[in-house]
């Protein structure tokens, strides 16, 4: 954990453990443009808590990407608060302005990340840069905190783990993260169904989302960029307010070392989506439009117009290449 030592590590923990237990009602909330992280993080504590007889709002702003009712628990998913609550826990969020919301306290009491970029904005703040997803590290310590890790749970925390990995194939898979996969599996995680279903599987309005998208491909420099409109996601009939995993695979083309999906969400709001196929940190390259993510992956909302957002993005990565490389 990135700045604090032993002693103030455990003592989190145990503030962490003892809150857990001593809430009746719990509010989880993940971020907006949720991904696999986000689901499996916040469905995977979640269903521990409810286990457990607690009251347990579990609240996505922008609702579940329809790829994720599979697993079980989903429908727990809300897309505003309703209930008063005694504790509240961000998961996979950076900071404040990620949750989409806006509460009366404006603090969490509990925020549980792994982003390098996390702005330790709760009372209490778990947040380990190295682990390669918030669901490995609710994978190591919901056992460690004395609940259990049934078969819907694991299945939601392996599911958060393949999709941030994309398949295990990010520089953080490491042999920890590794055996804690093998342990979700034997807790029952069908490792076969998270990884077609949460990595393989496409419908055919994302895939005519994805033509429509790919037809507008443009390499500049070591860029590979392309930009997903809003008359795209008409003609494809795609209701979905996510990038159909088109960012992932951009980065799997090899001619550059720098890919960036340009997703407009509004007139005038952009979501930029950074992918690196090298040692560059995009995320910082993000943390520049008040955005942040990870080393190899990161993101911002610019608000801006989609040609005036690609100029002033393609021109700041620009730079940025130029001088790190």
């Amino acid at each position: 954990m990135k700045g604090i030592d032993k002693r103030e590590n455990a003592l989190i923990h145990h503030s962490i453990e003892q809150m857990l237990h001593d809430a009746r009602s719990i509010l989880l909330i993940s971020h907006i443009s949720p991904d696999g992280d986000a689901v499996g993080s916040i469905l995977g504590m979640g269903l521990v808590l409810k286990a457990k007889s607690k009251q347990v709002q579990m609240v996505l702003v922008d609702g579940l990407p329809a790829k994720y009712l599979f697993l079980n628990g989903s429908e727990y998913i809300e897309c505003e608060v309703k209930n008063p609550y005694d504790l509240s826990i961000a998961l996979d969020c950076s900071d404040l302005r990620r949750t989409g919301l806006s509460l009366k306290e404006n603090k969490f009491d509990i925020n549980i990340d792994h982003h390098i970029t996390n702005e330790y904005f709760a009372s209490f703040n778990l947040v380990d840069a190295g682990a390669a997803a918030t669901s490995e590290i609710l994978a190591e310590y919901i056992p460690r905190w004395g609940f259990e890790i049934n078969t819907s749970v694991a299945n939601a925390l392996l599911m958060g783990i393949i999709t941030d990995t994309i398949g295990f194939r990010t520089v953080n898979t490491s042999p920890k993260l590794l055996r804690l996969a093998a342990n979700l599996m034997e807790k029952g995680a069908d490792i076969t169904t998270i990884y077609r279903k949460a990595l393989l599987d496409q419908s055919i309005k994302a895939s005519l989302l994805w033509g429509f998208s790919l037809c507008k491909l443009r390499k500049q420099g070591k860029i590979i960029y392309t930009s997903i409109t809003l008359e795209d996601r008409q003609k494809a009939g795609y209701s979905g307010k996510d990038d159909a995993d088109l960012s992932n695979m951009l980065s799997d083309i090899a001619d550059g070392e720098v890919s960036i999906l340009f997703n407009e969400k509004s007139p005038n709001s952009v979501k930029v989506s950074w992918r690196s196929r090298s040692k560059l940190n995009v995320a910082k390259i993000a943390q520049h439009f008040s955005g942040g993510g990870h080393p190899a992956a990161a993101g911002a909302e610019v608000q801006l117009g989609l040609l005036a957002a690609q100029e002033k993005v393609l021109q700041t990565t620009q730079v940025f290449i130029n001088k790190n490389s």
